[in-house]
């Protein structure tokens, strides 16, 4: 889960030294602008240009693009999320209607030829068999699938799949946004996966993934257990690292976060010395 933390603790980091930048720019041509004459006359603002200082009229237009960059920039990210949101929970409405509800699995079976195991968040959220799937998986095996698709869901993996996606797809030319969106959705697998075999054998989870591994078609809004690298998933599965490797980890991921966070904090802080912020 630290490895999910870090990654999006390095994508905020991102957004918020923009906005904080954007920040420092509108604070920086807010003040000293004298707004009580902002519609003065024309000849004031080309005698301000005239000497090199930026006029009125020229700060009022930088100004309003800076806020006009920004303010579309966030809606269109919020837009974004919305669209996604709404076609996640279609996709689970879809599959209440078209599935049958299977209260003892907590799960809603499809009949189609593929083997399919995903869950899809909605209102209520949906984990999804088909019968071939069920077919293919023994009592403890099934068991565990179903473990990993319930903890997608109560850690909430869609919505930093769909933060991460919305980011790669708005801005595709920052490695950061597309390389975090393919290890966000490697690196929530593998927690699903830990939390589905804490208590069981390590052994079902793997047979389960060979067993529905192939090339059947997962919905772009689904987490599918068997997805999304699982030749790496199961190496990690088997040779797990011993207690003390891990609390070196975790050691090193809190303070790379907490180093990720603290920069844009740190920024603010400084510009809020340096400006002048009396208007």
């Amino acid at each position: 889960m630290l490895g999910v933390a870090i990654w999006m603790s390095a994508m905020a980091s991102v957004l918020a030294a923009w906005l904080v930048a954007i920040g420092a720019v509108i604070v920086d041509l807010n003040a000293g602008l004298p707004w009580r004459h902002v519609f003065d006359t024309c000849t004031t603002t080309q005698c301000a240009l005239s000497h090199g200082t930026p006029g009125s009229w020229l700060k009022v237009g930088i100004l309003t693009l800076a806020t006009l960059v920004t303010g579309g920039a966030l809606v269109g990210l919020g837009r974004a999320l919305l669209h996604a949101r709404r076609r996640t929970h279609r996709h689970a409405e879809a599959a209440h209607l078209v599935g049958e509800r299977d209260q003892l699995l907590g799960a809603v079976i499809l009949d189609v030829p593929e083997k399919v195991a995903y869950a899809v968040a909605g209102r209520p959220s949906a984990i999804v068999l088909s019968r071939p799937a069920i077919r293919a998986l023994t009592a403890q095996q099934l068991r565990v699938i179903i473990a990993h698709e319930r903890a997608h869901l109560a850690g909430r993996h869609h919505l930093v799949l769909a933060v991460s996606s919305v980011l790669a797809d708005r801005m595709p030319r920052i490695p950061l946004f597309t390389k975090g969106r393919t290890e966000l959705r490697r690196l929530v697998e593998m927690c699903a996966d830990d939390t589905a075999t804490r208590g069981r054998d390590v052994r079902d989870l793997l047979g389960a993934l060979l067993a529905l591994a192939g090339p059947a078609p997962q919905p772009r809004s689904a987490l599918s257990a068997a997805a999304t690298h699982v030749q790496e998933r199961a190496k990690r599965l088997v040779s797990r690292p011993g207690s003390r490797s891990v609390r070196k980890t975790r050691a090193l991921l809190l303070a790379g976060t907490a180093a990720l966070l603290a920069g844009p904090v740190i920024t603010t802080t400084a510009l809020c010395n340096l400006l002048p912020l009396g208007l």
